[in-house]
């Protein structure tokens, strides 16, 4: 396979942590020069269910995220693309990179935007106005994304799809219900298939121990969240990501254990930047 007809996929969705909520980039850490080797999806014209291709562009830090309107954050995929594109222009021989994120905050698998039966719609809009029926846009979007590859001469290869999400079936007592573990199987079986089946994927636990104590929940809800995402990485092999894991995390400081924002519910860019790295080195193996 010549180098230049491969092409490297990575898929990034979930909620609020997968768009990096208001943690914003410094003007000068801003990318707006689109760049070189590393593609994504515009919000438009990619939203949408009517679209019968997808159209890449050069990646900036802003209107990348196919869900809410929130752009120039400190995410996975910034970090990423950066990495990326810093290993090519220091000489390593890597393909180039296509970007696809769909993430809308406090949409949960079961209460949220990810559910299933969620009616189909799109209304585009920044967090709180947003309405968009996550999962059967993802769904589209993600083969349409690869079948374009493919017909543009390309060789696709999935090398990762990135998942974080899960918090906010802490809410109502979701992760309780009996359909719970099948709806899980669902959504991660159809998620995956939509990208070619048996491709790389990385799980991401939650730390909602401070949401859950400031909106006064059961803290039963982290562990049970946790051991869910367990069971999905258990099942297809994923690689389970811990933020208690990282080098920041700090177990004596019970507001934000190191790790987290001002509203006990955010990563910080620091621990985006690692989840990124700890990519990143599987990649360069």
């Amino acid at each position: 396979m010549k180098k230049d007809t491969k092409a490297a996929v990575v898929f990034i969705s979930g909620q609020s942590n997968a768009t990096a909520h208001q943690q914003f980039l410094a003007e000068e850490d801003k990318v707006l020069v689109p760049m070189k080797n590393v593609f994504g999806l515009d919000r438009n014209p990619n939203q949408s269910f009517d679209i019968s291709d997808v159209v890449w562009s050069g990646w900036t830090s802003g209107g990348k995220n196919l869900g809410e309107t929130q752009d120039h954050t400190a995410s996975l995929a910034y970090f990423v693309a950066k990495k990326w594109q810093a290993a090519i222009d220091e000489g390593k021989r890597l393909p180039d990179l296509y970007i696809v994120q769909l993430s809308v905050g406090s949409q949960g698998i079961i209460n949220g935007m990810w559910n299933r039966d969620k009616e189909r719609v799109i209304k585009p809009g920044i967090l709180g106005e947003a309405d968009i029926s996550l999962l059967p846009l993802a769904l589209y979007i993600q083969s349409l994304a690869l079948k374009n590859l493919r017909e543009s001469g390309k060789n696709p290869e999935v090398i990762g799809w990135h998942w974080l999400g899960c918090e906010q079936e802490v809410w109502y007592e979701a992760y309780l219900r009996e359909d719970f573990k099948e709806r899980y199987d669902y959504h991660f079986d159809v998620m995956r298939k939509s990208m070619g089946g048996d491709v790389p994927t990385y799980l991401y636990k939650v730390v909602v121990r401070g949401g859950l104590e400031r909106f006064e929940l059961p803290l039963e809800a982290e562990n049970y969240i946790n051991a869910e995402i367990e069971r999905q990485a258990n099942r297809f092999g994923a690689k389970l990501i811990d933020p208690r894991n990282s080098p920041y995390w700090d177990s004596n400081d019970n507001l934000y254990y190191g790790i987290l924002a001002s509203d006990r519910a955010h990563y910080v860019p620091k621990l985006q930047e690692w989840f990124a790295d700890e990519f990143m080195g599987d990649v360069l193996k």
